[in-house]
């Protein structure tokens, strides 16, 4: 059974992020493509490789397909709870990129309007399938580092040069990339207990957020979220410290770097790690010796999101995240921004 699907949105997101993956699935057929504006040069490339694609400027006239299943957004983050609602309210499965919503109670309010639907609504959070935090599940689930202790992740970029900017939260750093990593770590360990905020701009006065530094606290167990935008040498994309051994993962995911160079899904060797990124793993074995081995990364692949959500929809397994998990990661962003950083935020059980 193939589901039609259709995006909101022809931009960079669609087509470098979303677009690739579903082309290769048997699982999808491409039928429609709105934007609100044309774009004629990018119409006739893509109408050579979907067949079955209509493009629009109507969106009624896409939603208004009674054969259309699907619906994926791919607009600026102001747009989502708007542009989801509509496709929710004509009765379509709905996938929308990060982040999912501005705030928290249109988060609610969307996942109230899917369950009055009985349809499926999910946030894009494809990095879960990233190579480093699939790794990083790997490691912790086979007990070698012992009871954790600590978790640094950073997520460090280099862009010291910046134009001004309307200071918006949903165009800073903490709402573009945090979603991201924030996300993974619920989904690693779940709610926490608190959580210290650290929110900033250091680049240029008066744009959106650039840097942030986010600490969670569990019973046992202290993780830290970071990112930078003037990073030259970045941190370690993760580390992990537990009683008996640690692993250090330095590099991310190679699926977008991949993307840019125009090297695809399907292509032999997209999204591997080289021998030289595979994770570091230091332990003492049951015999307390010692241990450094090198630990291969399991393949980076987004288009497993698509194939969770195709058997949800179809199937009617779990999503691959939660409505909860969507929920607590918009409470925690919005909640970084309701005091002067930074503060301590306390979790309500």
């Amino acid at each position: 059974m193939r589901l039609q699907i259709g995006f909101i949105g022809f931009g960079k997101s669609t087509t470098r992020y979303h677009l690739p993956y579903v082309m290769i699935e048997d699982t999808f057929d491409v039928t429609w493509i709105y934007n609100r504006k044309s774009k004629p040069d990018l119409e006739t490339t893509y109408a050579k490789k979907l067949p079955d694609v209509q493009f629009t400027t109507d969106l009624d006239q896409m939603l208004n397909d009674q054969n259309l299943q699907v619906v994926v957004i791919n607009t600026p983050p102001a747009t989502h709870f708007s542009y989801a609602l509509r496709a929710l309210q004509h009765g379509k499965h709905v996938l929308v990129e990060k982040p999912f919503t501005v705030t928290e109670q249109e988060t609610i309010q969307l996942f109230e309007e899917a369950h009055q639907q009985g349809v499926k609504l999910l946030a894009y959070q494809n990095r879960r399938f990233d190579s480093d935090f699939q790794v990083i599940e790997q490691v912790i689930r086979s007990g070698k580092l012992g009871r954790l202790v600590e978790v640094v992740s950073h997520f460090d970029l280099y862009r010291p040069e910046v134009a001004p900017a309307i200071a918006q939260k949903e165009n800073g750093a903490l709402y573009g990339l945090g979603v991201h990593t924030i996300d993974q770590i619920v989904a690693l360990f779940g709610k926490p207990e608190r959580v210290a905020y650290d929110i900033r701009t250091v680049r240029l006065a008066g744009n959106p957020d650039d840097a942030f530094a986010l600490d969670f606290y569990y019973p046992d167990l202290k993780v830290s979220v970071r990112t930078s935008y003037v990073a030259l040498a970045g941190a370690p994309r993760w580390m992990v410290h537990g009683t008996n051994g640690t692993f250090i993962k330095q590099h991310i995911d190679r699926q977008e770097l991949d993307l840019k160079a125009n090297y695809f899904p399907g292509e032999e060797g997209f999204g591997e790690d080289s021998e030289d990124d595979y994770g570091r793993l230091l332990y003492h074995d049951r015999h307390g010796h010692l241990q450094d081995v090198r630990i291969p990364s399991p393949v980076g692949d987004y288009g497993k999101l698509y194939r969770a959500f195709y058997d949800s929809i179809v199937n009617d397994t779990p999503l691959p995240v939660s409505e909860e998990e969507t929920k607590l990661v918009a409470h925690l962003m919005e909640q970084g921004f309701s005091h002067p950083s930074p503060f301590i935020l306390e979790i309500k059980k």
